[in-house]
């Protein structure tokens, strides 16, 4: 498994343009220190992130939070590469000091990027020449001027469209108020994300959502490109960042709480899968407790 972690310079943000990958693509579980705007040019497959799945393909759009859970799963060749541009940036740098003169606009990225149910993939195909226009302006207008402004008026862009999405899929759903049925792989994240915490039960899992053990296996790896072993350690080490970030509870209590039941093999697996141990990471990340 690949460090969790993506090093990303968030003074204020980092700009990937048209990124094209026809081969060895190697798609992770991870999340970073800001947020992330992903815009597709053209690729197939799907983003795994708040236990949903959404398709890849020409004009999406999608929002990650700070310290979200996902992943972009593709199947990349030279007769279909998977090509997009990548926008990480610092909510508070870029975004709230300078969106105040237009609430609406901050209210949305503020909606986005804390928001426990909103929505984070856009469908904005009919906008993709507008936006293949917007990324192109703005990638040539930062090599040759000052970002401040050019970045401020690019995210403001991009929410703009992401703002007019919202609006038909409220009116769209307001009329017909359908909604489609999950993935199989949604319904064993959602699981996993209520039972991680104790020691698995693949026989539990299996009896609850109907389905047999090896083709609950085999359609979580179909559908998101990882094993359910990878996924269920990769959520397990999340939270104990996070209470490493967030607490001084104990580390033997903490492998304990998020489901490890020997804390030397938690430590070791911490290490190799974060780059530090867990000690380490709580005294280089630990928040001042109040």
């Amino acid at each position: 498994m690949d460090n969790l972690f993506e090093q990303i310079d968030l003074k204020p943000f980092h700009w990937v343009y048209r990124k094209v990958s026809e081969e060895n693509f190697q798609g992770f579980y991870h999340w970073h220190q800001g947020c992330e705007l992903l815009f597709v040019y053209q690729g197939e497959g799907r983003v795994i992130v708040n236990q949903q799945s959404y398709e890849i393909k020409k004009g999406m759009l999608f929002f990650f939070q700070p310290f979200q859970l996902h992943k972009v799963h593709v199947e990349v060749s030279p007769q279909s590469p998977y090509e997009r541009s990548i926008l990480h940036f610092d909510p508070i740098t870029l975004g709230e000091k300078s969106l105040h003169s237009f609430p609406g606009l901050s209210a949305l990225l503020k909606k986005l990027q804390n928001g426990v149910n909103e929505p984070q993939a856009f469908d904005l195909e009919n906008m993709y020449d507008y936006l293949y226009e917007v990324c192109n302006r703005f990638n040539k207008s930062i090599q040759t001027s000052s970002w401040e402004e050019d970045s401020q008026l690019f995210l403001m862009q991009l929410l703009s469209c992401i703002r007019s999405n919202i609006h038909d899929v409220d009116m769209d759903q307001s009329s017909t108020n359908k909604f489609r049925s999950l993935y199989y792989s949604e319904r064993i994240m959602h699981w996993i994300e209520e039972h991680y915490a104790e020691p698995f039960d693949l026989g539990l899992l299996s009896e609850e959502l109907h389905l047999s053990k090896s083709y609950i296996s085999r359609v979580f790896k179909r559908e998101t490109g990882s094993s359910l072993t990878e996924y269920l350690t990769i959520r397990r080490i999340k939270q104990a960042s996070q209470l490493l970030e967030r607490s001084q509870t104990p580390i033997e209590l903490i492998a304990e709480s998020v489901g490890f039941e020997s804390v030397s093999y938690f430590i070791q697996l911490f290490k190799r899968m974060v780059g530090t141990t867990p000690l380490q990471y709580r005294l280089s990340h630990q928040r001042v407790l109040t």
